[in-house]
């Protein structure tokens, strides 16, 4: 097949987040272009792309051949051949050739039957998958927190949980059926990478002001355990996570009686100052105040005690609360601007506003003194 060098480059910077690390097959190492398209997959999420040149098929090494595609000129043109286990890049002035594996060995590109399909608001969508991405778990010990579960139906919400924390974040859009799904966590981030990087145009109105206020549409659908989503050139299909997502409708408090509203850069500061003595401690900062004045410190035995004071705005009088020092730090880097501290009491999470940033959840802290 003959493409332009830019063309492939491009396909390659694309389809990059879909590369496995450390592939479980050897073929997943590769991109593959087949039947107009290019296309690439960790087994999880596939990530495809419209490429009319792609007549034929055949592997392309995504590593080697993007680090080879960087020092040659962009307008000069390849033509690629696959002679069995044998790929070969050949331009104007220069050629290259690389093991791989047979085009049979690499996973067939799923055909979703899809039983439910509508456009959604696109920008708003992958904003919210993605800050509430972070608040998800790591560890594998229970699959359902290391996804987002994305909530269908009148109103559409997404949410990220680690057992300890949790984070909501509305969407500015409906869904035709109402579904709970939970998206893994790389094809969020798959998703949000195609996205930035290929949106879809926004659709031609009639006059200049509808045309600024127009919203970028992704088609998402559901079928056979997949999520679907397409815009412009790109289609991304991802396994969904099995099982029961998180009941997090039942974990945020009705009522926060006690309110604090703080400088978020202020109580960022004050955490830090105190960061080092709670580390030593359980990682317990204690956060207590009165009308006025919101008090944060950190106690250890045997080491002791650092606290700082910081103006605060308060209702519902004066109270109490311990939360993990890490999660503190993660919440506040970076904000400006004023939050607000929800607390209820008791076991109950200690709920985080700021702006338009999701609504944060995090479980409070025992300490024994």
């Amino acid at each position: 097949m003959r493409v332009k060098v830019e063309r492939l480059r491009e396909a390659l910077m694309l389809l990059q987040p879909a590369i496995p690390r450390k592939p479980t097959l050897a073929a997943l190492a590769n991109v593959l272009l087949k039947d107009g398209r290019a296309a690439a997959t960790d087994l999880e999420t596939w990530a495809i792309l419209a490429f009319p040149e792609a007549e034929g098929e055949c592997l392309v090494p995504h590593h080697s051949a993007r680090e080879l595609l960087k020092y040659v000129p962009g307008y000069d043109f390849l033509i690629i051949e696959q002679a069995e286990k044998r790929v070969t890049l050949s331009w104007n002035g220069g050629k290259a050739s690389y093991d791989v594996t047979d085009v049979a060995d690499y996973p067939p590109v799923p055909e979703v039957p899809v039983s439910t399909e509508s456009p959604v608001d696109g920008d708003s969508l992958v904003k919210a998958l993605m800050s509430v991405l972070p608040y998800c778990a790591t560890e594998a010990i229970r699959p359902v927190l290391n996804g987002v579960t994305l909530s269908l139906g009148a109103t559409i919400e997404a949410v990220g949980a680690d057992g300890f924390r949790l984070a909501i974040k509305s969407v500015s859009d409906a869904y035709p059926v109402e579904q709970e799904v939970i998206i893994p966590a790389s094809s969020v981030a798959t998703l949000s990478h195609l996205w930035d990087k290929l949106p879809p145009p926004v659709p031609p109105q009639d006059d200049l002001v509808r045309q600024v206020i127009s919203k970028r549409q992704l088609q998402l659908g559901l079928g056979d355990g997949r999520l679907l989503a397409r815009f412009g050139r790109v289609t991304l299909v991802s396994k969904l996570i099995e099982g029961t997502p998180p009941r997090y409708k039942q974990l945020i408090p009705q009522d926060t009686p006690l309110k604090v509203r703080v400088f978020a850069p202020e109580l960022e500061r004050a955490v830090r100052r105190v960061r080092d003595m709670a580390r030593d401690s359980s990682g317990i900062v204690r956060l207590s105040w009165t009308e006025t004045v919101l008090t944060v410190s950190a106690k250890a035995a045997d080491k002791g005690e650092v606290e700082a004071e910081l103006p605060v705005q308060t209702e519902g009088g004066p109270g109490r609360v311990a939360v993990n020092v890490g999660y503190l730090v993660d919440y506040l880097s970076g904000r400006e601007g004023l939050l607000t501290i929800g607390v209820t009491g008791g076991t109950s999470p200690v709920l985080f506003r700021h702006g338009t940033s999701p609504l944060v959840l995090v479980m409070p802290m025992n300490p024994k003194d």
